[in-house]
């Protein structure tokens, strides 16, 4: 018995490994590079229908879930269009410590005319039209 668990164990490590090596290998084009904050973005949101541990649970190592002042900064900024920061409700980090406690999680909402931080969301929340793009620090090209 201990040696099937340690074989679904093996097993169950290598197919995170692929997921993660197809994950890079289809997203190289969709990220987009942010001089000024020094980052790449995803370009489109994806993980629609998923809850955000399910969204952490899927980030690669040195990626992570924007920051509210990231995506608000981004959305005024020459590259609102390119992100489509004009119609957009994805999942944000939860910056208020207090509902962070609570168990809620944060998600920015946008339209043409309004931005929003919402902090009230629970995390086991998901909807079709909620997700999310992963974050990283700019890759050095040597």
């Amino acid at each position: 018995m201990e040696t099937t668990q340690k074989k679904i164990e093996e097993t169950e490590k290598k197919l995170k490994e692929l997921k993660e090596k197809l994950k890079k290998e289809t997203d190289k084009s969709s990220w987009l590079h942010i001089p000024e904050l020094k980052i790449e973005i995803q370009t489109k949101i994806h993980h629609k229908d998923k809850t955000y541990a399910e969204c952490e649970n899927d980030l690669s190592k040195g990626e992570s879930i924007p920051t509210y002042e990231q995506i608000q900064w981004l959305r005024n900024s020459k590259y609102k269009e390119q992100l489509n920061l004009i119609d957009t409700w994805e999942f944000v980090q939860n910056p208020d410590k207090i509902s962070k406690d609570n168990g809620y999680v944060a998600g920015f909402v946008a339209g043409s005319c309004y931005a929003d931080l919402d902090c009230c969301g629970y995390a086991s929340n998901s909807n079709s039209y909620l997700g999310v793009r992963f974050v990283r620090k700019k890759i050095s090209k040597v």
